[in-house]
């Protein structure tokens, strides 16, 4: 919902994200909640998909 691109590898967490990739739910959602960090940039929590 989020990207257009297929979900292959996280179809089980689908629903759970919201229908949309990890990475994206993460940016989306949870990005924000560490203070107003761009999107490329590692936010700090765990697992962050900008810091990988």
């Amino acid at each position: 919902m989020r990207c257009g691109k297929p979900v292959e590898g996280s179809r089980e967490d689908y629903e759970l994200f919201e229908r949309m990739h990890w990475d994206c739910f993460h940016f989306a959602y949870e990005h924000d909640l560490y203070g107003a960090v761009a999107e490329g940039t590692d936010c700090g929590q765990p697992g962050c998909p900008a810091g990988v």
